[in-house]
């Protein structure tokens, strides 16, 4: 008997059942008052604009019983109020209209109509608290006694037995809803279905052995959860509607730089009613045995507020083109990353105990599964990222700013989830870290490799190599976070550096070892050693240089780092000794023949006038000729300004005085007469030796 008791319980609660009764009889009493001698009575006879005035009605009137929504009513209560005024008036003008018009007995049509109607407004009640549904049930079931009474008095009796019937139906659904806590029956929320592990759900379920006590009126609770559910998911209803106003709140800070938003701000922008009646209806489930179910329930309607907010924020997990789609992505990842764990997070956290006050095990639970979907879509992101990134050096100041964020939110993902539900995510925060932590100390690798992959053909003749310039702003991008470097350094080190400073110094040795290599194709024409000393000095440039802190620069504080304070002074001195090394092999190479070619005989003094002039007049045609080569070939040579201006004063100091002296020496012997033979004055000599390294610029003499 009971089993059929219930059975029929869950038969009269089933919505798509209210939805039949609704229509049906709408469709029924429409067609039976349009052919009832009452209708004839008030409105005359049928003509073509009362049939299409009455189907256009009859069309509204059964569309919106079918599909009406569920509905507390109105939000004023003044316009509740005067809505049943009117509901009220139109009844009485029918009534009395209907008295004055309508003489002799009904026929079956009206009563049909009347009784129709009545099981109309019964479903409407059912599904919607309007504030007339129920006064419009009692005027038809009235109308129906009434006119059957009209007949025979002793059918009254049946009508009287019919309204009984449908009273006592609308009492016992009515009550029912007063025990979920719920009216009428909401649409299923589209939600993302995570289904929790079984496992872990029981284990955490029975660590909280002491359930709280709950009056007797929760303990007579319908143990069917079918009859709980729809006031769990009426609750929960309200608190979704909230989340659009959280959503315009978090998207909005999110544009802002730096982001502050504190989480009490957003508990305190809900209703304390809302979340009051919450606590209650899952009070009452909880109470009931229903600590899974309540569980999944909530999960995944905070799941679904957790993914509107991923969404706002365009988080896309594939790449398409791709440094400039990647940087996007990090920057909103890094933006996504800070709102979840500094605010929202802790806003469902706090949340999620006022729900759950008295079952700190369920609520417990309940927070690890509703964020643990975002988490990990986060974390599988840095894994996604990891492995997308094509040039590493261009983006490592990227993933530097993800590895820092990440860190600094280690601690806080463990004070989050600091029970054996939460140990997964934990897990996998700290392997997402590990790898980022990798992937930054492989920089160093990445730079050797682009090093090895160089070609071995000069790009530009004795100018400043591409590989040089990208190996540089590589180790800066390094000097810039080198605070995070060295944390990731010290976590996961390489075995073969003994530490940061030296794995810097190692990396600009395989730089200078490679153009070393790389330049011996100009063997014997002096412009390998010019070639190095281009590259050595954008090496010198670059150390001197102070780079600002990325991290210190967003709370504008800024710290400057640079190679000279991290490599040391000696190394500094060893690599200008390196330079002026390259500096006096070119000026052999280059200029020592020509210097030979000055010299004067002093000791020779017994060779005839003539034949000594003879020999300085040979001597300083070749100086002609091997300058005037010398001085058209590096011509076209590239040097920077700071190489050019070492060059040319060292040659200057070395060339000039020389010159002087040789040229001097034969105006001596020849007078006037030397002018013939003297083709460079001292400032034409200086003019030309400023047009060297000029990159292509034809000298004009």
């Amino acid at each position: 008997m009971e089993p059929l008791l219930n059975q029929r319980k869950m038969w009269l609660k089933h919505p798509q059942l209210w939805s039949f009764v609704r229509f049906a009889s709408g469709v029924l009493g429409l067609l039976c008052y349009a052919l009832s001698s009452s209708f004839n009575s008030l409105f005359g006879k049928w003509n073509l604009l009362k049939t299409f005035l009455y189907c256009v009605f009859s069309f509204i009137i059964c569309t919106a019983v079918l599909f009406v929504k569920v509905s507390h009513g109105p939000g004023s209560l003044r316009l509740k109020t005067h809505l049943a005024f009117l509901v009220l008036m139109i009844t009485s003008f029918y009534s009395f209209y209907f008295d004055k018009a309508v003489n002799g007995k009904p026929d079956a049509y009206s009563i049909a109509s009347c009784a129709a109607f009545a099981v109309m407004f019964l479903g409407l009640s059912r599904h919607s608290h309007c504030g007339f549904e129920v006064d419009l049930l009692y005027f038809f079931l009235a109308a129906l006694t009434i006119q059957l009474m009209r007949i025979k008095w002793v059918f009254g009796i049946l009508g009287a037995c019919y309204s009984y019937a449908l009273i006592m139906i609308h009492s016992c659904v009515d009550a029912q809803q007063e025990i979920n806590g719920y009216h009428g029956v909401p649409e299923e929320p589209h939600v993302i279905q995570v289904d929790p592990p079984e496992l872990l759900l029981n284990s955490s379920i029975t660590q909280d052995s002491a359930i709280t006590e709950v009056d007797s009126h929760w303990q007579e609770v319908n143990n069917d959860f079918a009859l709980i559910k729809p006031g769990l998911l009426s609750s929960l209803k309200a608190l979704k509607k909230q989340n659009r106003k959280l959503l315009g709140l978090l998207y909005g800070q999110s544009l802002m730089e730096p982001f502050h938003l504190d989480d009490n701000l957003l508990i305190d922008m809900l209703p304390c009613e809302i979340i009051n009646n919450i606590n209650e209806t899952f009070k009452m489930a909880l109470a009931a045995g229903y600590e899974k179910e309540c569980c999944h329930l909530y999960s995944n309607c905070r799941r679904e507020f957790l993914q509107q907010f991923l969404s706002e924020l365009e988080l896309k997990h594939t790449p398409e083109d791709h440094n400039v789609f990647i940087t996007h992505n990090i920057l909103s990842w890094n933006r996504t990353f800070k709102i979840a764990f500094r605010v929202l997070f802790l806003y469902e956290r706090r949340l999620c105990d006022r729900i759950f006050l008295g079952f700190s095990s369920v609520g417990d639970l309940s927070f690890v599964l509703a964020c643990k979907e975002l988490t990990t879509h986060l974390l599988n992101f840095v894994n996604t990222i990891v492995v997308d990134i094509r040039s590493p050096p261009a983006m490592f100041r990227r993933v530097v700013s993800m590895f820092e964020e990440l860190n600094d939110m280690i601690t806080e993902l463990e004070s989050l989830f600091p029970d054996q539900a939460g140990a997964s995510l934990r897990n996998d925060a700290i392997k997402a870290k590990r790898r980022l932590g990798e992937k930054i100390r492989d920089v160093f690798k990445n730079l050797e490799n682009l090093i090895h992959c160089d070609s071995a053909i000069a790009d530009v003749p004795g100018g400043i190599e591409p590989i040089t310039r990208d190996v540089m702003n590589g180790l800066g991008a390094i000097v810039r976070v080198m605070p995070m470097i060295e944390k990731a350094f010290k976590e996961y080190p390489i075995t073969t550096c003994p530490s940061f400073p030296a794995m810097i110094a190692w990396m600009i040795e395989l730089l200078e070892n490679h153009l070393e290599a790389k330049y011996k194709i100009y063997t014997g024409t002096s412009l390998d050693y010019v070639a190095m000393m281009n590259n050595i000095m954008y090496i010198k440039l670059e150390t001197l240089k102070h780079f600002p802190s990325a991290r210190l620069i967003d709370f504008g504080r800024v710290k400057r780092y640079s190679f000279a304070e991290i490599l040391g002074d000696d190394w500094i001195q060893k690599h200008t000794k390196k330079f002026q090394k390259n500096l006096e092999d070119y000026q052999r190479s280059s200029w020592n023949e020509v210097l030979g070619l000055l010299k004067l005989d002093n000791n020779n003094e017994s060779l005839a006038k003539d034949v000594a002039i003879e020999s300085m007049k040979e001597k300083l045609e070749l100086f002609n000729i091997q300058f005037e080569e010398i001085c058209c070939t590096q011509s076209k040579w590239f040097g920077s300004y700071e190489i050019r201006k070492e060059i040319i004063v060292s040659v200057e100091n070395m060339l000039l005085p020389a010159y002087g002296s040789f040229i001097g020496r034969l105006q001596d012997v020849l007078g006037k007469a030397s002018y013939d033979y003297i083709q460079y004055g001292m400032l034409e000599i200086k003019a030309r030796l400023n047009r060297l390294f000029l990159g292509g610029k034809r000298m004009s003499r």
